[in-house]
């Protein structure tokens, strides 16, 4: 398995995004229903690239976070290429 500072392969047309920190699960009242934070912006790639994995496991282990354009973003695990 990759590890943080890998390069992973992110294939073209993969969603990339960036998630609302500022929410808090322990603001939302129990009888609300809360599906994850919220994303702030999405970033589609116009082409396959390598991009240095920074953080695993994000957002219930559905998301890793790779360094894109000069800033963090998220992307579904299940769209990365593990080398």
């Amino acid at each position: 398995m990759a590890k943080n500072g890998d390069l992973v392969y992110i294939p073209a047309e993969t969603m990339l995004v960036k998630f609302n920190k500022d929410i808090e699960t322990l603001d939302i009242p129990l009888d609300k229903t809360y599906i994850g934070p919220a994303p702030l912006k999405i970033n589609k790639l116009k082409r396959p690239q390598y991009l240095l994995l920074v953080e695993e496991e994000l957002v219930e282990e559905k998301y890793i976070k790779v360094f894109y354009a000069g800033e963090d973003w998220c992307v579904q695990k299940k769209d990365v290429i593990f080398s």
